[in-house]
């Protein structure tokens, strides 16, 4: 079973820079929209499936208060208040408001054949 593709990482500055790029393709006639939309769909399962291999940062962070929080579609989402973010070699950085997306790396078939070995 494949894990999913969560689109989160397309407000980010590369997946908002790449989506303005193709959406002025598109307006331009120089690529068709589904054309747009694949490529999209691919930049989610690349990031997906590149950035726990590639980005090994740590946060550590305190925060005053909870302010909200969800779960839906195996998706956490947490709102923080008054936080000290630590990253391992920079000081304290205090944020007042954090949103904190945390999503399930595993499928559910993943997770019930954890430990299990097929012979």
């Amino acid at each position: 079973m494949e894990k999913p593709n969560y689109q989160l990482y397309r407000n980010t500055t590369l997946g908002e820079a790449l989506q303005k790029t193709l959406d002025d393709f598109v307006s331009e006639q120089l690529i068709p929209e589904n054309l747009s939309k694949k490529v999209m769909d691919s930049f989610d399962k690349s990031i997906n499936r590149i950035l726990p291999i590639k980005a090994r940062n740590k946060v550590n962070f305190r925060a005053d208060k909870l302010r909200a929080y969800r779960y839906c579609d195996n998706v956490w989402t947490f709102i923080v208040e008054q936080v000290d973010l630590k990253e391992a070699i920079e000081p304290n950085a205090p944020v007042n408001r954090l949103k904190i997306v945390a999503c399930d790396g595993q499928t559910k078939g993943q997770l019930a054949g954890a430990g299990s070995s097929h012979a």
